[in-house]
């Protein structure tokens, strides 16, 4: 829910300034000692006003016991409400998989030896290193694949076991109903007949007590459009701009261009989309739909899908696009880490103005209260 700030602290736009060269000058991580997201402080009046922690690291043991216990509560909710559905569902034990260890999280994150790996991690984390080969960079998708292989689901056989219509029944008990679409849907009818739909079934409503772990949806909704306006602000102010211009002016030093994070994921975007397009099955000779449920469990738990020979080709040269980049821009004192050190001295200010600006209508939300 704290989605500017969450944001703002990951793929930040703006720049910490290189201050005419690279090699003279310290970068705003090195002047404090910096050296990944991990010893970074986030500091934010906004969430100490919420009394939210803006500083939880979503990859610790307290994050994974906290979010496996929200996990826990859920699925009690969901048996009751299967229940009295009519049908049986066990509990799942989600402690058995562990849901924050994401891409390149064997190096702390935005550390020097991160970035030697990972460039910005954009085109070397948008595919697994499965699908990309060994010559290319990908994130590690072997530690989710053993994961989704150990996950065990107590209701499998249950579900198995129930007549064809029955387990439609089940499933649209448990996940509810989707829209309906006609088959030549457009991304029209799509974004239409989205629009309104609310998700039910007994799933949806159990996680839809929970919020991901923040507090302060009913904050969010009274001040959302004007929180927007004020990190528009916030990213506009003339010391960040400064900031933003002068590493830019560096980059451009070295040859490339570089304009901010966000317009990387722009410039590069549309390429990484065209990548592995198409049906990976189209052409197979394999007969799926009179091989049984076994059958189909061997060959996907042997079935590897890898880019074309065209695609790495392509791939290997926005990376190496990349890494240039990567290293050109955090030497002029650039890029995420130094980013969000310099972002941060700026938002505190701008939030603490909003906080004093707003007090009277801030009551009843302070520490969360307020909301449902």
């Amino acid at each position: 829910m704290f989605r500017k700030m969450a944001l703002a602290a990951a793929i930040s736009i703006i720049a910490a300034g290189c201050g005419g060269t690279a090699t003279t000058d310290a970068s705003a991580a090195e002047e404090e000692g910096i050296e990944s997201f991990e010893d970074l402080e986030f500091e934010s009046p906004i969430a100490e006003f919420l009394g939210q922690d803006a500083s939880f690291d979503f990859n610790s043991d307290e994050a994974q016991a906290e979010f496996t216990a929200q996990a826990t509560e859920a699925e009690e909710q969901i048996a009751a409400c299967m229940a009295a559905e009519g049908f049986e569902y066990t509990p799942v034990d989600q402690g058995q998989y562990n849901f924050f260890d994401g891409e390149g999280e064997e190096l702390p994150y935005f550390s020097e030896a991160w970035v030697a790996k990972y460039g910005f991690g954009i085109t070397t984390q948008w595919f697994g290193q499965s699908e990309v080969g060994t010559d290319l960079v990908g994130y590690d998708d072997a530690a989710f694949s053993e994961a989704e292989d150990s996950f065990v689901d107590p209701n499998e056989a249950y579900v198995e076991g129930l007549p064809e219509a029955e387990q439609i029944a089940y499933y649209e008990a448990l996940y509810g109903n989707e829209p309906e679409l006609p088959e030549d849907a457009t991304e029209e009818d799509y974004d239409a007949a989205y629009e309104n739909w609310e998700p039910d079934g007994c799933a949806n409503e159990a996680w839809s007590d929970f919020d991901g772990g923040f507090s302060g949806e009913g904050f969010y909704n009274e001040f959302g459009d004007e929180l927007d306006a004020l990190y528009e602000r916030i990213e506009a102010d003339p010391r960040v701009d400064a900031h933003n211009q002068e590493v830019s002016a560096c980059v451009a030093e070295q040859g490339l261009e570089y304009t901010g994070m966000n317009d990387l994921y722009m410039r590069w975007e549309d390429e990484l989309s065209s990548m592995g397009g198409g049906d990976p099955f189209a052409e197979s000779e394999v007969d799926f739909e009179n091989m049984s449920e076994e059958e189909l469990d061997a060959y996907f738990a042997d079935f590897s899908f890898e880019l074309s020979d065209e695609d790495k080709v392509a791939l290997g040269e926005i990376q190496a696009e990349e890494m240039a980049l990567a290293t050109a821009v955090i030497e002029c004192g650039g890029g995420p880490l130094n980013d969000e050190i310099v972002l941060g001295q700026v938002r505190v200010e701008y939030e603490q103005d909003f906080l004093d600006a707003n007090q009277d209508r801030l009551s009843g939300f302070e520490g969360g209260a307020g909301d449902s």
